[in-house]
């Protein structure tokens, strides 16, 4: 039955269009959905940012209204303007009652979990937002030796990417910028989780990406410790042990 394993809940930044849904569902073993619901960004700009916080309290509320299990908040962009993603984090938490992260702290406990200090990043991002993304990283401890981003501003400019276009990003950025330990890739919006396992293959490092991310973190915070093939080297790790979890882990 759907949700027989616990529910994972997603606050899109943006519309969570087929190709979201699809591509976060593929990552998902039988038994758990993915509950969404949206911040609606249109344009990667300050008073888009600014709208989404707004309606943080609403997003969670219908995350308690579909029984989640844990949350994920995403929005890499905004938390790399606010500087830190702990606020949007604590009010989820405090309204829905279940583990919570953003999708940036998924991505970076993945790191943590892969033990990866220097980064390589690749975005669909302006120069703008990439250097933010930077001080952001750098600010949390990682070494970033470089980055390469397509110069995409509009949410849905990255939803319409060929699948190809994000495998050719993460190998040049690879190939440019030698020397990373692994390679982050922000942004649910690129149509990529098939490309994940390639991309590693062909550089060498293992790939984070935000869905791939988020479903990792959601499931291990469930305590469901699947290990997921064809997704990239992170969906067969476990949480760190310091990462928060579900009161009740699931066994059904």
């Amino acid at each position: 039955m759907y949700g027989s394993r616990g529910r994972i809940g997603h606050i899109c930044p943006s519309i969570p269009l087929d190709m979201i849904l699809n591509e976060f569902q593929a990552l998902l073993p039988d038994g758990v959905p993915a509950v969404y619901t949206s911040l609606y960004i249109e344009r990667l700009q300050q008073s888009d940012f600014d709208r989404a916080i707004s309606k943080l309290d609403e997003a969670a509320g219908h995350m308690v209204e579909g029984e989640v299990d844990a949350i994920i908040v995403g929005g890499g962009p905004v938390v790399a303007a606010l500087g830190s993603d702990e606020a949007v984090v604590e009010r989820t938490r405090e309204i829905a009652r279940v583990p919570t992260q953003s999708s940036t702290g998924a991505m970076l406990t993945g790191m943590q979990q892969l033990g990866a200090g220097k980064l390589v990043v690749a975005t669909p991002y302006t120069e703008e937002r990439n250097q933010l993304l930077r001080a952001y990283l750098e600010g949390q401890g990682y070494s970033v030796v470089g980055m390469k981003g397509l110069g995409l501003s509009r949410a849905m400019d990255v939803a319409g990417l060929p699948f190809n276009a994000t495998y050719d990003l993460g190998c040049e950025a690879a190939r440019t910028n030698p020397g990373a330990e692994a390679m982050y890739m922000p942004c649910a919006r690129m149509p990529m989780v098939r490309n994940i396992e390639s991309i590693e293959r062909d550089t060498g490092i293992p790939v984070v990406t935000s869905t791939q991310a988020m479903a990792w973190w959601g499931l291990r915070a469930m305590g469901i410790d699947d290990q997921i093939d064809g997704f990239g080297r992170l969906m067969r790790e476990p949480l760190p042990e310091n990462a928060p979890r579900a009161r009740i882990a699931s066994t059904a």
